[in-house]
This record gives structure tokens, C-alpha cells and sequence, in this order.
């Protein structure tokens, strides 16, 4: 047992420079995604003609560990333009809205291209 921990403490410790400038570079990611999600939906506000073609996006999860679920939920959450509705209770699906979801499947390679990708990086 005490050799399964010592092991376990040395892979742990031997991800941690990758996950830390993981989460580095996701920073700046993040804060421009912020800056412009919020742009583009207070511009589509603003506009006398809407452009919004919302809807709900089934998304399938590929993260496996509790935290970094719950670190991309919450970051879709707080991301203008998108929220996350509800999770499956076997952690598979999770329920998407998007105010922009004009192509259901050019959204889920975009998420999983840039959300999930960083997120699996930083967590697992």
C-alpha cells in the first residue's frame, strides 16, 4: 500500500509543470474568449435585427474526473452567449444552451476543440 501512494505521489508531482502551464496559457485563452463572447451578444442586443438562433445541444463528455467536470460546466456557464442546463446522472451528457447553435455539430467539435481540449490538460 505504501508503495501504491509513493507512486501515486510521483506521477502527481511529475504532471504538475505541465498542468500548471496548462492552465497558464488557458488565462489569456479564456479571457479573450470572455471578451469576445461578450462583444458579440451585447452588439446582437444592441442591433435592431436579431440574429439569435438558440437552442439546446445534447454534448457528449469525454472528462472523466469530478473536478474537471465541474470546472467545464462552470466555464461554459460563465461564458456570454452559453449556459449549462444539465448534466446526465452517469456524467456522460451534458445539456448545452446556446444562444448562437446555428450548426448543433459545428458547436460540439468547436467546445471540444477548445474547452474540453484545455480543460483534460489542467485536470486529467
Amino acid at each position: 500500500m505504501n508503495l501504491l501512494m509513493t507512486q501515486s505521489k510521483t506521477f502527481i508531482i511529475k504532471q504538475l509543470p505541465g498542468r500548471v502551464w496548462a492552465f497558464i496559457k488557458f488565462i489569456p485563452f479564456y479571457t479573450l474568449e470572455l471578451i469576445l463572447s461578450s462583444t458579440i451578444l451585447a452588439y446582437d442586443i444592441l442591433r435592431p435585427k436579431k440574429t439569435f438562433k438558440h437552442g439546446i445541444v445534447a454534448y457528449k463528455l469525454d472528462l472523466k474526473t469530478d473536478t474537471a467536470i465541474l470546472a467545464f460546466i462552470n466555464l461554459i456557464s460563465m461564458t456570454p452567449g452559453s449556459l449549462s442546463v444539465d448534466l446526465s446522472p452517469d456524467r456522460k451528457i451534458l445539456y448545452i444552451h446556446s444562444m448562437y447553435l446555428d450548426d448543433p455539430e459545428e458547436f460540439t467539435k468547436n467546445v471540444k476543440l477548445t474547452f474540453e481540449k484545455r480543460i483534460k490538460k489542467i485536470f486529467e
